[in-house]
């Protein structure tokens, strides 16, 4: 790390007071000038303290705007700004991507997508851990067209990614968008929900379903290797799939196949697939569950190194957080999830299953250490409503279960039919820092888009569906110093613009759209907590897509001026 010449958080203060003056910009701005009298902008953000994304210690300037974009950084000239900024106490960084995140129809029933501009998103990669909204056979849009009909109201017209994008761009949405397709999504439309190989012609049907949908647009593939189906491909197969992406430049982005016992091997093999494909890779959520293998980081993190060292092009993603969150069912082993959503239940109340179910979550309740460190998130039924906040072992005392987790668990997925999601806090806090500080990682929420109003202010999720960028700046900048607020600040803008190919985004730089966050450091904080998820950040109060102010002094808009970004074919998602 560089030595700094003053401490961080007085560089700042004296930096916010005009205190680092002319000497300084003109140091990091070479050649800037007064902007000629005459021109004028649609906004002017007066004297930032500008972090540009590069990773570069900050500098002081004005930023004037035109249209979508970065017309000028430097010094400019009075009164021709139509509407400006003063930002002397504010720092400037390029709009947040948020690289890993499971928005996708959510745009549809919250355009606005308010817990993402909120905390400073501007730009979201969906399709993640092997799940997009599509290509979906006909039995797959009736099944998708029943539940979004029934929970959301939104009718499912389309069957392709060009159908999906079609509408969101009829609806508009006040965020950039753009998804990976799924490959445990292809497998369903062409194998099927079993645990089988594909047959040589299936394998070319999945290999033509990934073309067609990076034809139109996605950004690349990825996997969810611990859920079915996608978890019945074998490395072989994932291999063959992934061949496809060469052609459009795409990225291979996997949630491995396993997090925690076997997560050298899992990682081995996401290596592997890369390498053997000729393509990129992005480790989602990079982590390692559960006590016992938490002194495995030290391995993970050099055989990550060692292959990028030999050439392999790979990058990860981590959430500021040291709980993950997924289904209950997760809990029980593959062989029990195989097959549809009914196959599964039917396992649950099979009584000759019974001995395997509750050895397997014997073994669950040794790696987990106590039940009361898994939260339950949301249900889907009223009558099991006041669950939700409650930790496994609160839980089943109020229903008077406690001496038996294994019925607990059964029962209550059975009642909600399998639509039981919690929080899982299991993760080390010095494992997280390591992994922040590895120049190959960016920042990703895991998240979903919701609201504190409306159909998405349900349940209890992780805090990171309102905090994550908020909470790495806050967290693990200002107060624990992990990193320099430039090197943050890269991690969540630059870095995955550069990683990802999103042509002119991530920089705070002329030509460049202008999305864009002013926080103020001292005061930027994520307050959505465990018990209290629904709650907006605070210290952010312009948020700029495009040009346009989706969040002005602390207010959402209702303005819509985000885009659906697509790969190009050539590589460049635009």
């Amino acid at each position: 790390m560089r030595k700094e010449l003053m401490p961080r958080r007085e560089f700042l203060k004296r930096a916010g007071q005009g205190l680092i003056g002319a000497s300084c910009l003109s140091l990091f701005l070479p050649g800037c000038r007064l902007e000629e009298a005459g021109s004028d902008y649609d906004l002017v953000i007066r004297q930032a303290l500008i972090f540009d994304g590069s990773g570069q210690p900050p500098f002081r300037a004005d930023v004037g705007i035109s249209g979508n974009y970065i017309k000028h950084i430097g010094e400019i000239g009075k009164n021709i700004g139509r509407r400006e900024i003063p930002a002397e106490n504010l720092c400037l960084s390029p709009g947040f991507i948020d690289v890993h995140n499971h928005t996708d129809f959510e745009l549809l029933v919250c355009p606005t997508a308010d817990s993402l501009i909120k905390q400073g998103v501007t730009t979201v990669i969906g399709g993640n851990c092997g799940s997009s909204r599509f290509p979906l056979t006909a039995a797959m849009l009736e099944d998708e067209d029943k539940y979004l009909s029934s929970e959301f109201g939104l009718k499912v017209d389309w069957q392709d990614l060009a159908g999906f994008f079609r509408r969101l761009e009829e609806k508009g949405q006040a965020v950039n968008f753009a998804s990976l397709v799924g490959q445990g999504t292809i497998r369903a439309a062409v194998v099927g929900y079993n645990n089988r190989q594909p047959s040589t012609e299936e394998m070319g049907r999945m290999k033509r379903l990934a073309s067609q949908a990076l034809q139109q647009g996605a950004i690349g593939i990825s996997t969810g290797l611990e859920y079915a189906p996608g978890s019945f491909a074998s490395t072989g197969e994932l291999i063959d799939l992934m061949t496809v992406l060469r052609e459009s430049q795409g990225i291979y982005a996997t949630h491995m196949r396993d997090e925690e016992d076997e997560v050298l091997q899992a990682v081995d093999e996401a290596i592997d697939i890369a390498e053997q494909a000729g393509v990129r890779l992005e480790i989602s959520h990079l982590k390692i569950g559960f006590l016992k293998n938490w002194p495995k980081i030290d391995e993970l993190l050099r055989k990550l190194n060692q292959a990028k060292e030999r050439g392999v092009d790979l990058s990860a993603d981590v959430y500021p957080y040291t709980a993950w969150s997924t289904g209950l069912s997760i809990f029980f082993p593959l062989w029990v999830r195989e097959g549809r959503n009914q196959d599964f239940l039917n396992r649950l109340r099979s009584p000759q299953l019974e001995p395997k179910l509750r050895e397997a979550i014997k073994e669950a309740e040794t790696n987990l250490g106590s039940w009361s460190k898994v939260l339950i998130a949301s249900v889907e039924t009223e009558k099991n409503r006041q669950l939700e906040g409650l930790d496994l072992e609160q839980a089943a005392k109020i229903r008077n279960q406690s001496q038996d987790m294994f019925s607990f668990l059964r029962d209550l997925l059975v009642e909600e039919r399998g639509q039981v999601s919690m929080v899982c806090l299991g993760m080390s806090e010095d494992n997280l820092k390591k992994i922040l500080q590895q120049p190959f990682t960016c920042l990703g929420s895991d998240g979903n888009l919701a609201s504190t109003t409306g159909r998405l202010s349900s349940g209890k999720p992780h805090p990171r569906y309102y905090g994550t960028f908020p909470r790495a700046i806050a967290e693990y900048v200002r107060k624990q110093k992990v990193l320099p607020l430039e090197a943050m600040i890269r991690k969540m803008t630059g870095f995955p613009a550069e990683r990802f190919n999103l042509k002119q985004r991530g920089l705070v730089k002329p030509g460049y759209l202008a999305d864009l966050v002013l926080f103020n450091y001292e005061r930027i904080q994520d307050l959505a907590t465990w018990s209290d998820p629904h709650r907006y950040p605070e210290g952010l109060p312009f948020v700029l897509v495009n040009g346009k102010l989706v969040v002005d002094e602390g207010r959402i808009t209702g303005r819509l001026p985000g885009k659906v970004l697509r790969n190009n074919g050539q590589g460049q998602v635009i």
